[in-house]
């Protein structure tokens, strides 16, 4: 009897204990403030690497922001991926583009420690006669060993109008 005892009162510390922990985690903010503040700043500071990359056409940017199973969706199907990017920047490293290309209307959401989401209109703009294309873009980044790494790009074409 005193070992049946003993054994539910230890099983309802376990469960009292571990009630608490999932208690405290669920009502208490993941993050500080200033630390989706920072997350974020470093997103706004990646987005800005990756059309500097695209200007440039800069591999060693791609190779630094790209995790190594980045997914690459575009309107048309699965895009090229981090190693084939690599090498058509490689490719053509430093070669002047026909276009500028520019982001608007930015949001980033920090959805946890390890996640976050930019989505923003990219506008292209021919440098001859002045066309203008633009993109919804939506990245995914995920955070690994502390550094953020852009894992998802999604990109479609906005109705017209827009």
């Amino acid at each position: 009897m005193r070992y049946a005892i003993s054994w539910i009162a230890l099983w309802l510390s376990i469960a009292t204990a571990f009630g608490q922990s999932r208690g405290k985690s669920r009502f208490q903010p993941l993050d500080t403030a200033s630390s989706q503040d920072a997350d974020m700043q470093l997103i706004q500071q990646i987005e800005t690497e990756w059309l500097k990359a695209e200007r440039t056409t800069d591999p060693n940017i791609i190779d630094r922001i790209l995790a190594d199973d980045y997914v690459n969706l575009t309107p048309s199907g699965t895009g090229p991926g981090k190693v084939e990017l690599l090498r058509n920047f490689r490719e053509h490293s430093g070669e002047v583009l026909a276009y500028s290309v520019r982001q608007q209307d930015m949001h980033i959401f920090i959805l946890s420690e390890t996640s976050a989401v930019a989505a923003y209109m990219k506008v292209y703009e021919a440098n001859e006669n002045k066309d203008v294309a633009r993109e919804d873009t939506t990245h995914v980044f995920t955070k690994d060993h502390g550094t953020w790494r852009l894992r998802i790009s999604r990109v479609s074409h906005p109705s017209p109008g827009k």
